[in-house]
């Protein structure tokens, strides 16, 4: 740490009323929160401390955000499960909690929603053949996140079968 770096630390006490301010406005992980007090300079005991203190006083839950999470890229995204699962892992999220945000996730609205993207990107899509529309929208089904056989059933019900199935 230079010279420069050591007036311009973060207390604990200040960060933590930073994150307080940061987790009142916008829902956030436990796993961000270490990343930016880890950024801001502090030791690994007082990271400690703020976060739990930040859990107990109800600023952070990794089961609401990850609810929350779902809703919202599943929803404004058009995310899949597998892209969804994914995504949380990659934040810290216990496999416990993802499993239950997932469960919430209406199959119906995944379906539909899966339809309605598949459809607005066969608008999109440039080819000349029927074999290549297919591959390429079972390509952004599958990049969306959606299982094989959802993805490739979607696409059935919308070009017709395979003439290869």
């Amino acid at each position: 740490m230079t010279k420069g770096d050591a007036k311009n630390a973060i207390t604990p006490e200040k960060a933590l009323e930073l994150l307080q301010r940061l987790c009142a406005q916008q829902e956030k992980c436990t796993h961000d929160l270490v990343l930016k007090l880890r950024q801001w300079g502090l030791a690994q005991t007082d990271i400690d401390l703020v976060i739990s203190r930040l859990i107990s006083d109800g600023y952070v839950d990794d089961s609401r955000y990850a609810t929350l999470y779902v809703r919202e890229k599943s929803r404004l995204n058009g995310w899949g499960p597998i892209k969804l699962r994914a995504m949380l892992t990659a934040k810290g999220i216990a496999k416990n909690i993802i499993n239950h945000a997932l469960d919430e996730l209406n199959d119906a609205d995944s379906n539909a929603r899966l339809a309605d993207l598949l459809r607005k990107k066969m608008l999109q899509v440039k080819t000349r053949s029927r074999v290549d529309l297919r591959n390429k929208l079972i390509r952004f089904g599958l990049s969306r996140g959606f299982p094989l056989s959802l993805v490739a059933e979607a696409v059935n019900n919308l070009l017709g079968p395979d003439e290869y199935d």
